[in-house]
């Protein structure tokens, strides 16, 4: 039997002042971590909105997405919070701050169901891994419950809470031969990829 461990691009990327990002083997691990990545990725966003996007719209199974975050993450490196020394992160917790950062924009102050429901006239979304499988579904299957997630605090009681409630209703998301193991703030990255994924292919022009 598989494990689903987290999805998306394995990349660990490291988050320092003075130094480029470079490849690191230790995750991210504590709560004053993962706030600092969500930190910096608004920040990023906000400073190159336009290469975040065009990030979230490669394949992250390629190299060129890896270099492509990488690239993103040095150039905005200004964006740590002053005096902060490193931050080690998993590529997709970072992939997944910038979807959320980008996501309130992409909806126009309107409800995450209204953008992410099934649309037979819309292109297929297919699931790349067993972990965008899970996050596809569970956006698709629970969007108000999502939406309540995405809107807590990271690494807080309120987001433990909320995927207290996704959790149980995660088993028909998991695909035949995997079993699901994922952290909350991998499974917050998951969703929110997902969700930006999901509202970006309903917004195409047809």
């Amino acid at each position: 039997m598989n494990r689903l461990i987290v999805g998306l691009s394995p990349v660990a990327i490291s988050l320092a002042g003075p130094a480029a990002a470079k490849p690191q083997p230790a995750p991210i691990s504590s709560a004053v971590d993962i706030g600092t990545l969500h930190v910096f990725a608004r920040c990023l966003v906000d400073r190159y909105r336009p290469s975040a996007r065009r990030l979230l719209s490669m394949d992250y199974r390629s190299s060129a997405y890896d270099h492509a975050l990488r690239s993103l993450a040095d150039v905005g490196k200004r964006c740590l919070p002053f005096a902060f020394g490193r931050l080690r992160s998993a590529g997709v917790l970072l992939a997944g701050a910038f979807a959320e950062a980008l996501l309130p924009a992409a909806m126009k102050g309107s409800r995450l169901a209204d953008h992410v429901a099934y649309d037979s006239s819309r292109p297929a979304v297919p699931a790349r891994d067993e972990g965008e499988y899970l996050g596809l579904c569970a956006v698709r299957t629970m969007p108000d419950d999502v939406a309540e997630l995405l809107a807590t605090k990271p690494a807080s009681e309120e987001e433990r809470l909320a995927v207290g409630k996704i959790r149980p209703q995660l088993g028909p998301c998991v695909r035949a031969g995997a079993a699901a193991r994922v952290n909350i703030p991998g499974l917050r990255a998951l969703i929110a990829l997902a969700a930006d994924r999901l509202v970006q292919n309903n917004a195409a022009p047809q």
